[in-house]
């Protein structure tokens, strides 16, 4: 079984190779990218299973950018960094805080409901 893809966009290119090598180490398969037009076009692919948005991208670039994406991949998850997870129902995002622990709980935890789906539009 391949293993999940995620779409990883930060402004701050330290923060996400962190975040990155931590969420390789265990297995995942990430995709980086420093803007959010690159972030929208591998997001709306199927070959995608998550969207990860660091809190370096401004809030209106987040709701932008998770409004885009769910256009045409209303299911994909979408994990924000460090935004309050009480903000998640009206962003559509799920918030996560920035440690490494979170960030693995959630994206295992956001990956779950996908077991058995088969990906589409």
């Amino acid at each position: 079984m391949a293993p999940l893809r995620i779409v990883s966009v930060s402004y701050e290119r330290k923060l996400m190779e962190l975040r990155s090598q931590v969420l390789r180490l265990a297995g995942y398969a990430v995709d980086e990218t420093h803007t959010l037009d690159d972030a929208l076009r591998l997001a709306q692919t199927d070959a995608v299973d998550m969207l990860l948005i660091c809190d370096s991208v401004p809030r209106p670039e987040q709701r932008w950018l998770i409004s885009q994406v769910h256009e045409k991949r209303r299911l994909l998850p979408v994990l924000c960094i460090g935004n309050q997870s009480y903000v998640s129902s009206t962003d559509g995002c799920v918030g996560i805080e920035n440690t490494p622990a979170a960030l693995l709980d959630a994206v295992k935890l956001a990956a779950q409901p996908s077991v058995g789906f088969h990906h589409g539009k």
